[in-house]
């Protein structure tokens, strides 16, 4: 009976076998590997892109802050102006007021009458004076209507007897409400706010 000894062959198989298993798990490393090194290209890309978006985000932040710096800036000087012309407006009508009232009064005045005296203060115009008749008197009165300077109203009206001439004449007493300013408060007053109108 022939024996034939297999065991070399089994050897060599064996041999092969863990040749080819090495050989596949080498295999598979490499492409973990190259997979994961391209994951990490990739992803250190993306991270690169994210940084420079948000650099240039940030620039673009700082940019705008400035620009809202000097925006403000402007606004308050506009404000400042504002503020400063709305003074100077303010003194030029009370320097040109008293002149104006006085034109307006004296080209309002009729013939037969004569102003004794005239007041303004707090927006109310008080004149007192003469005139001939009743009539006069309502001529004055309709005359300083058509000035536009306030709310007209006769006080008193009443007949008396000139010292020095002993001339009868209507002596009157006329008053002028004019219309107050309304005047803007600053932002922390509103609320507080209240009608300028019916104060005395």
């Amino acid at each position: 009976m022939i024996r034939i000894n297999l065991l070399p062959v089994r050897a060599a198989k064996k041999k092969e076998s863990i040749r080819f298993q090495l050989t596949v798990a080498g295999l598979a490393t490499f492409l973990v590997a190259a997979v994961s090194i391209a994951v990490y290209l990739i992803a250190a890309a993306e991270a690169r892109g994210l940084q420079e978006q948000i650099a240039s985000g940030n620039q673009e932040l700082n940019d705008l802050t400035k620009k809202i710096g000097e925006l403000s800036k402007i606004k308050e000087q506009k404000r400042i102006v504002e503020e400063k012309l709305r003074i100077i407006n303010q003194l030029e009508s009370d320097r040109t007021g008293p002149a104006r009232l006085l034109r307006n009064v004296s080209e309002a005045v009729p013939k037969r009458a004569w102003i004794k005296t005239l007041r303004d203060k707090d927006y109310q115009i008080t004149i007192e004076g003469y005139a001939s008749d009743d009539e006069v008197v309502a001529e004055f009165m309709r005359g300083l209507e058509k000035a536009d300077m306030g709310k007209v109203e006769l006080e008193v009206a009443k007949r008396e007897t000139e010292k020095e001439s002993g001339a009868e004449v209507v002596s009157f007493i006329i008053r002028l409400e004019r219309e107050r300013p309304v005047r803007e408060l600053p932002a922390n007053a509103k609320g507080k706010k209240t009608s300028a109108k019916g104060k005395k």
